[in-house]
C-alpha cells in the first residue's frame, strides 16, 4: 500500500519512515506460530507508532520550552533589542535548515523553539508597552481560534484539501516576504510597507484575510497528524506534529497582535 502523504509541507518533509496504513510488524516472520525469540527480540527494538498522547506530550514540552524563551525575550526586549530581532532572524533561518534537510532532529526542533520564543516574547514586550492589555487578549484570542478549528475539524465541517494547502502555503509565503521587504524598509529607510502596518481600512482588511488564513493551518495539522497515526508512523514523528503545531501558534498569536493593534489605535 502506497504511504499517506500529508497535505502540510512542514509534516511531508519531515516525517521519518513509517510502515503504510494496515502494514504491521506482527506477526514475525516464524510463519505465524510462536514467535521464536529472535522474532520478540526484534519486534521489541521496533519503535512503537505513533499515538495522540505522544503529539500532546511532545507538544506540551516543545511549548514550555518555547514559553522559556518567551520569556527570555519578554526580559530582554528593552535592554538588548538586537537580540530579540537576531533570534527572530535566526529563527527563521533554522526553520528553513528543518524543512529543507526532510530529517527529524529533536534537537533542532527544541532549538527552533527557544529562538521563536525569544523573538514572540521581545516582539509582545513591545505591543504591551504601547498597547496595554494587549497580550491577555492576543492570547485568547488564539486559544479560541485553535478550539474552535479543532471543533470544525472534528465535526468535519471543514476538511483539509490540497487548495488549502496550497492556499496557506502561498499566503505564509507572501507574509514572509512581506515582512522581509518591511524589515528591510525601517533599516534603510526608517519607512515601512502601509498593508502591514498601518490601521487603515486596507490594512486592517490585510491582517484579517492573514489571520482567517492562518487558522486554517491547525486544519491542515490536525489532519496531518491524524494521517501519520492511521499510517502507524513511528513514534518520533511526535516532534514532528509539535514543531507543525509550534509554527501554526505563533503565526496565529502574531497576526492577532498586529490586527488588535490596528484596531486600538
Amino acid at each position: 500500500m502506497a504511504r499517506t502523504r500529508s497535505s502540510n509541507p512542514v509534516f511531508t518533509r519531515l516525517r521519518s519512515g513509517a510502515p503504510a496504513a494496515g502494514q504491521s510488524a506482527w506477526p514475525p516472520s516464524s510463519g505465524g506460530g510462536t514467535p521464536t525469540p529472535e522474532d520478540l527480540a526484534r519486534i521489541y527494538r521496533q519503535p512503537s507508532s505513533l499515538t495522540i498522547d505522544d503529539v500532546v506530550m511532545h507538544t506540551l514540552g516543545l511549548f514550555a520550552i518555547t514559553g522559556v524563551g518567551g520569556v527570555a525575550g519578554w526580559m530582554l526586549a528593552e535592554g538588548a533589542p538586537g537580540l530579540v530581532f537576531g533570534a527572530g532572524i535566526a529563527a527563521f533561518v533554522l526553520s528553513l535548515v528543518i524543512n529543507f534537510t526532510g530529517r527529524v532532529s529533536p534537537a533542532l526542533i527544541c532549538v527552533f523553539g527557544v529562538l521563536a520564543g525569544v523573538m514572540a516574547g521581545g516582539a509582545s514586550h513591545l505591543y504591551e508597552n504601547v498597547y496595554a492589555g494587549i497580550i491577555p487578549q492576543a492570547l485568547l484570542g488564539t486559544a479560541v481560534i485553535f478550539v474552535t478549528m479543532l471543533l470544525a475539524y472534528r465535526s468535519r465541517h471543514l476538511r483539509a484539501t490540497p487548495r488549502m494547502a496550497r492556499i496557506v502555503g502561498t499566503v505564509l509565503l507572501a507574509v514572509v516576504i512581506l515582512s522581509i521587504i518591511d524589515v528591510l524598509l525601517r533599516l534603510t529607510t526608517g519607512s515601512h510597507l502601509p498593508v502591514i502596518n498601518d490601521a487603515t481600512p486596507l490594512g486592517i482588511l490585510f491582517s484579517v484575510v492573514v489571520l482567517v488564513v492562518a487558522s486554517l493551518q491547525f486544519i491542515l495539522d490536525f489532519d496531518s497528524i491524524e494521517r501519520m497515526i492511521a499510517a502507524r508512523a513511528p513514534r518520533s514523528d511526535a516532534w514532528v506534529c509539535a514543531y507543525g503545531l509550534l509554527i501554526g501558534f505563533i503565526w496565529v498569536y502574531m497576526e492577532m497582535l498586529r490586527l488588535l493593534s490596528k484596531l486600538r489605535r
